[in-house]
Parts: C-alpha cells; structure tokens; sequence
C-alpha cells in the first residue's frame, strides 16, 4: 500500500478542525503519568529516495515461502492463486480494512457475499453458509458452540487427529461452560469406529472429526458419522480441505451436520500466517443457530433482484443466552477472494487442482520412500499431506534446506504431534517435477 506522509500544514488544519491549538493540547486529557517525555531519539529524517532505497534494503530479506521450493503443510498451503484474484479484489469498490454492516453494505458487497456462501455449499454438500467466518479454528470451535446450544447435550467428542491448533481453540471456548470435551484415541494416525462407539453415549452434542486429517491422511467420515448419528440429537461435525474437495466426497455426502475449515487455499497468500478465512455451513435445520451473518437474496418492489443481511444470530440481535455467538463480523475482503478463486476455477478446475496435489504428492512420497533410513509414518491413504520417519531430525533438514531455497515441511515435534525426527510435508500443484526432485536430494544429501 503507498503512503503518502502528511505536512505541518496538513497537521495544523487537522488541529484546527477539531479545536486544538497544539498536539500538546490535543493529549492534555491524559494523565502525565502515561505520556511519553522528552526526546524520543528517533533517527535522523531521510529524504523519500534514501527511505525508498533503505526499505527495498529491507524488504530483499525477506523470503517468502512462495519465492522458494515450499514444501509446508499444517493449515496454510502455497497454492496457485490467478491473476484474475488480485486484479478484481484489489478494486476500490472493495478494499477495505472493515466490514461494512447493513446500513453501510453495498449491493455489490452483499451480493459476493451470498455468491460466497453459495460456492461453500455447493463444495461441503449443505444447504447453508454463513458469509464467512474468522479462520478455521475458530469456524471448528464455533460447530462445537453451536451443537451445544442445539442439541442441550454436554459432551464433546474431537477426534485427536484434528490440528493441535484447533483443538486448543475448542479448549479454550468450553473452558468456562458446563461441557465435557473427550479427545478419541487414534489408532495408526486415525479414529477407528470402535473407538468412536466406545466413548458415544446418550449425553454427547456432537463429534469432530478432521479429514484430511492433521498427519493428511483421510478418515472415514461415512462410517464415523453415521455411527454418531445412532445417538438420537448427536450432530457430525466434520473439519474440512476445501481443496480436497475437489476430488474427495463432500462432507454432507458423507452425513456431516455442520462442516467447517480454514478457506486460505482458495486465493489467499500464506502471509505471514494470516489474517485468513472460516468457512462454515450447515443442514437447514440448524440455520437459525448459526453463527455470524447470513445474506439473502429477495426482489424489491419493482421486482428487482436484490440481497440483505437476513440473519444475525448474535447478542445484539438475541436477547441473553439465546445468541449463538459474540462473532459480530467476517473476513469480508477475504472471502471476496475465496468467492473469485471458485469463479474462476469452476468445478472442473477445483478438480484438477485436486488431482494434481494428490498425484505429486504421491510421487514424492514414493521417490523419498525409497531414500534409505526414510519411511512413511503411516500406511493409509493421504490426500496432499504426509508425515516422515526421518534418519535424523527434522530441524537439521530444515536447516540445510534454508541455504538452497528449500523449505522442505514442518517438525511433527514442534507441531505437537510426533517426534523430532519426523517431517510433515506437503506437496501442492505449484510444485514442479524439479522441485520435487531437489527435495529428494535434499534429504538423501543430509546426514
């Protein structure tokens, strides 16, 4: 974003609009005690060219994972993102720092929003989406809320293959409510149907289970939700990669209830690791307890087409304990970038992005397999994802990957999820046969 810096001038009419005759009067209000006295030691003032050469200085230290062979996985993904993203996004009917209300919105703002929440139901098979939602986590944690409230029951099943991340944001909501979280044991990196079965009872609201799970290995939703679905009122929560979906079942198809995930794959940069986008939606029955914000679309008087916000389902809208949530807003310039990504990739594109993440990564499984002293973790089928039983630890590929431009995944054990020789790597459709081929030596080089 430019910035243009602002002159005393500037500065003395802004003072004098709104009545102050100093910068000193302006802060007399504040206590001294708070203040900051004397000089402030700041550098010497640089001219626009001097500054402009000093922060290209700076931003060439910078390196981005994208500017690399990225190989990292965990929740945020290097994908492809078309020109056509940025180009539309980046209009100033649509750049915004916040998210405009009713009042405020647009026609146009409301309308990408319900196009939004279209595509999410069209990629989770259900009838419902909000129009977006903080990021995943807290999409996750707010499904929990939600069949909480719904069903009046108090135990919470998680899956404890699902993202460390998110199971910590699920802690955290129902850490002053009477509700009883219960992680499900995995047995070879995934939940069993008897394991599920085991813990079930009358008393539970619902159950979590992530697919492509944390380690990327796919569980097998039908068969777990449908026997949570035995307990009369439990509701299926499934965590989701709307990438996976372009060539895996659909959560609904799969009979989850509520379906929530992180929506940066679909156009939006790693950057820095947020802000991102939740996804979240629902079957109709559970509409009206939905989180956040739903957009619908009616005709004015003249028979026009045309789009409000038709539900709010927090507590300025609910009296009391009646609201689902205290989320007032959403990832509105976010979610304008998911709802292009879908328009411009199409149901046939989503596929081929799917299946090329699918293929590659099961080549560079297979070729680093080979390598000796390296072996899958697991023995399932993997969607994009997969977890490395390494010779030594991961940190020292990871460091040796560093010179050569190689950002070859993440450490399971820094993740919270295995040991310090294993390496959870992720293969995208941005990475090439070279790339691949560089991470292979890579490993096999690093002893």
């Amino acid at each position: 974003m430019d910035y243009i810096q602002i002159t005393d001038q500037d500065r003395q009419a802004m003072l004098a609009e709104i009545g102050a005759s100093s910068v000193e009067e302006l802060y007399r209000s504040l206590p001294p005690e708070y203040r900051l006295h004397g000089d402030l030691k700041l550098p010497a003032a640089k001219s626009e060219l001097e500054l402009k050469r000093e922060l290209d200085e700076l931003a060439r230290a910078n390196r981005p994972a994208a500017a690399g062979r990225c190989f990292l996985g965990g929740g945020a993904y290097d994908h492809f993102i078309p020109t056509v993203v940025d180009a539309l996004t980046a209009k100033g009917e649509f750049v915004t720092a916040y998210t405009p209300y009713q009042a405020e919105a647009s026609q146009g703002s409301l309308q990408a929003f319900f196009e939004f929440q279209t595509q999410v139901c069209r990629l989770t098979g259900l009838d419902v989406a909000n129009a977006s939602m903080y990021e995943g986590a807290t999409a996750c944690a707010e499904a929990v809320m939600l069949a909480l409230n719904a069903t009046g029951k108090r135990r919470v099943l998680v899956a404890a293959t699902i993202h460390p991340d998110y199971l910590a944001v699920i802690r955290t909501y129902l850490s002053d409510l009477p509700a009883k979280l219960i992680e499900l044991p995995a047995t070879g990196d995934r939940i069993t149907d008897a394991t599920l079965r085991q813990h079930l009872d009358g008393d539970t609201a619902c159950v979590v289970v992530q697919s492509p799970n944390v380690f990327g290995l796919i569980e097998d939703w039908s068969t777990l939700f449908a026997a949570a679905h035995e307990q009369e009122g439990t509701l299926a929560v499934a965590v989701y990669n709307p990438i996976a979906c372009g060539l895996l079942k659909k959560p609904g198809d799969c009979g989850a209830d509520v379906a929530a995930a992180e929506g940066q794959p679909l156009g939006i940069p790693m950057q820095f690791g947020g802000p991102y986008l939740g996804l979240f939606a629902a079957r109709q029955k559970l509409m009206r307890r939905m989180p956040g914000r739903l957009v619908g679309q009616s005709v004015d008087k003249q028979g026009r087409r045309g789009f409000c916000l038709t539900l709010q389902t927090r507590e300025q809208h609910i009296r009391g304990a009646k609201a689902t949530s205290n989320i007032c807003t959403n990832q509105g310039l976010l979610a304008l970038r998911a709802t292009v990504y879908l328009s411009a990739m199409g149901p046939q594109g989503l596929k081929q992005v799917a299946e090329q993440c699918w293929h590659k990564a099961h080549h560079a499984a297979k070729q680093i397999a080979a390598l000796p002293g390296y072996k899958l973790s697991h023995c399932g089928e993997f969607f994009h994802e997969f977890l490395l039983d390494c010779p030594v630890d991961a940190k020292k590929l990871i460091d040796a990957g560093r010179p050569l431009g190689i950002l070859p995944g993440l450490a399971a054990d820094r993740m919270g999820i295995g040991k310090a020789n294993q390496l959870l790597i992720a293969v995208t459709e941005n990475r090439t046969a070279e790339d691949i081929e560089a991470l292979v030596s890579l490993l096999r080089d690093t002893r």
